[in-house]
């Protein structure tokens, strides 16, 4: 059921009825005057929670708890409200409209607001018409997006061959655009038979992404959130461990369907795409507004990459291509003036070969950047990069390159 058919009155459909996800509304006021008003208004509109706090405490419990369709959050007294804003962004599901009320008469601010995205800036005191008029405006933006699809990131992360580390790149990158840019992140392991993204975090699958795909019109919010493992606050994994004997053909439409349906509810969704040789791995490369691809410095793996790339480049979703060197330093790989020759130039990202820490790291199911330092600044370069955060300019590959 969408926002606006709540404030038209509408009833609940069977599937949101079930659902029972708590409030549409949840607002978030410091001063006893505003919480007053909303209990008073917002009721007759649609269903909601007044909470103490400000723009802080929301973070807070976002941090923790499924986002609500519509979010009022208190700006009063914050010596810097774009930067809590774009922390608040980082737990939110990006389906989320915001509407910020603060104690700022400033026509600078409620532009920079805007511009980030938030849907509304009231100035305190709060009137109830003007308050009537910002719910509604914003239920209406709602349903426009529910009918639009605004999605979060999607991150198809692709191997040139077979062994290069392609599902290690893809849970340590889940795993920082969860903790580093701290945005709701779903890891997708589409290979449901032989696939180790759950293995590496310790994790066991729960048995139903297999009925997603293969019954997509039965899946709603609900299954999926049933379908997900919880790795953190953050970050939740979809993966599988069907019977190696059975025969599994993940259609295309089905593979797409679900993931629209995580990045409806997640800021990124990180997808293992192994060598994108199935007809799902492909039509996720394609969606893919981002493309990261893996390989290594040996020669057939400097050949497979090569290949690989100029493929993904002329695909039909034209998303943008991440080229990362693997195990940077492993024995057998060949000397950086040859990799220049061949790739024409630098890939973007190098990560180093460090096999003792990414085995201790295995071993115990948690990330190899815990254990390992220079692992960690190369990995945090890439998740900055895919986020579209600033980073260090100087990476690994290009310091190798001087040598």
């Amino acid at each position: 059921m969408s926002l606006l058919a709540t404030l038209l009155g509408e009833a609940p459909s069977p599937a949101d009825a079930a659902r029972g996800t708590g409030p549409r509304l949840l607002a978030y006021v410091a001063d006893a005057a505003s919480a007053a008003l909303l209990t008073r208004t917002a009721p007759s509109l649609l269903p909601c929670e007044v909470r103490t706090g400000d723009i802080r405490s929301a973070a807070r419990d976002l941090a923790r708890q499924r986002s609500p369709d519509l979010l009022l959050v208190d700006l009063s007294g914050i010596a810097e409200p774009l930067a809590a804003m774009e922390a608040l962004a980082g737990v939110c599901d990006p389906s989320v409209r915001v509407i910020a009320v603060g104690d700022s008469n400033d026509i600078g601010l409620y532009r920079d607001l805007r511009r980030i995205g938030v849907t509304d800036y009231l100035f305190k005191p709060l009137s109830r018409d003007l308050l009537e008029g910002a719910l509604r405006a914003a239920g209406a933006g709602a349903a426009a997006d529910e009918a639009a699809g605004r999605l979060g990131k999607l991150v198809a992360v692709v191997g040139a061959r077979g062994g290069v580390g392609t599902t290690t790149v893809a849970v340590h990158l889940g795993c920082w655009l969860a903790d580093g840019a701290r945005g709701r992140t779903a890891l997708v392991d589409l290979d449901l038979q032989n696939g180790t993204v759950a293995l590496a975090l310790n994790l066991r699958p729960e048995p139903a992404l297999r009925e997603a795909v293969e019954a997509p019109d039965r899946v709603d919010d609900v299954f999926m959130e049933r379908a997900m493992v919880a790795a953190s606050d953050r970050l939740s994994v979809l993966a599988a461990e069907e019977p190696v004997e059975d025969v599994i053909d993940i259609a295309p439409t089905a593979a797409l369907s679900v993931l629209n349906r995580l990045q409806a509810r997640h800021n990124y969704v990180v997808v293992d795409a192994g060598r994108a040789q199935g007809g799902a791995a492909r039509a996720a490369l394609e969606a893919a507004s981002i493309a990261v691809l893996v390989g290594d410095a040996s020669v057939a793996g400097l050949r497979d990459l090569v290949r690989l790339r100029a493929a993904i480049a002329r695909r039909a979703g034209g998303g943008r291509l991440v080229t990362v060197l693997n195990r940077r330093g492993a024995p057998g790989e060949l000397p950086a003036a040859d990799l220049m020759r061949t790739l024409g130039e630098p890939p973007e990202h190098a990560l180093p070969y460090r096999p003792v820490p990414l085995a201790v790291a295995a071993g115990v199911g948690e990330p190899a950047f815990r254990h390992c330092r220079r692992f960690r600044e190369a990995m945090e370069r890439l998740g900055a990069d895919v986020a579209g955060q600033p980073a260090a300019q100087d990476g690994l590959f290009r310091r190798w390159v001087r040598r």
